[in-house]
């Protein structure tokens, strides 16, 4: 019987492809990363940046120095895929720096030109295949 199951289940990773086991550690990954945060808790915060193109590890980096400069409070983290925006969260995209701007949606590059990190010392380092979205209270 074991080796029915075996046999089955390895059967149906090889029918569905290498990508399908791709994306279940992607997520697994993603999940990781953001804990119990998810869309909601991010719509519910009242300050949000979205950051496309990053790495697990830089969007980690990146939320501790926002931390760290007292850029947020509070900051709770999504890794997620690409293409998220503003409006994912309900929110209206604004222009960064602005005192009345909810979310910003910046792509890794801009990110590094406004708030250089020194723990990310090339944009090749940071670059990555998730969006890294931080909420936060302003």
């Amino acid at each position: 019987m074991l080796k029915q199951l075996s046999l089955l289940i390895t059967s149906a990773l090889v029918l569905s492809g290498c990508g399908t086991v791709d994306d279940l550690i992607n997520d697994t990954v993603n999940d990781v990363a953001s804990g119990d945060v998810t869309t909601e808790t991010i719509a519910a915060e009242n300050k949000v940046l979205i950051i496309n193109n990053v790495s697990l590890t830089a969007c980690v980096i990146i939320k501790n120095g926002l931390i760290n400069d007292n850029d947020f409070s509070d900051a709770k983290t999504l890794v997620t895929e690409l293409g998220v925006t503003c409006a994912t969260y309900g929110k209206e995209a604004g222009v960064s720096g602005e005192l009345d701007t909810v979310c910003v949606e910046q792509s890794l590059a801009e990110w590094l030109e406004e708030d250089n990190n020194e723990d990310i010392v090339t944009l090749e380092q940071a670059e990555g295949d998730k969006a890294c979205v931080i909420g936060g209270d302003i």
